[in-house]
């Protein structure tokens, strides 16, 4: 999976599990962002990572759950050590899986309205 597939996938994954740090002025913000753009991996992970970094508390919510994704990503190809993986109850291991929407662009969309 590309770095920028695994960028917007936690990107989704932060919008699910802290919504608290998307109040609606920034929830508008990032429709205004988004709406106008390609639904390409690259043109979408790079502008929505250019606009979390000018919020220091998503920035670091976003590197922990994209560090996390990885490190649980990358574990089926032997690359992280078990205890590494350890750190991660079973249920976080497994919420990792991508999701399944018709495209980026449009899960992004939907967890934003």
């Amino acid at each position: 999976m590309s770095f920028h597939n695994q960028n917007l996938e936690a990107f989704l994954k932060l919008l699910k599990e802290k919504p608290q740090l998307f109040p609606q002025s920034k929830r508008q913000e990032l429709i205004e962002l988004i709406e106008p753009l390609e639904d390409e991996l690259e043109t979408l992970s790079v502008a929505i990572a250019k606009w979390y970094e000018k919020y220091d508390e998503i920035v670091d919510a976003q590197l922990e759950v994209l560090n996390r994704f990885i490190l649980i990503s990358n574990s089926g190809q032997n690359s992280t050590s078990p205890a590494a993986l350890a750190r991660f109850s079973k249920t976080e291991v497994d919420s990792v899986s991508p999701t399944q929407p018709q495209s980026k662009k449009e899960a992004l969309l939907l967890y934003l309205s």
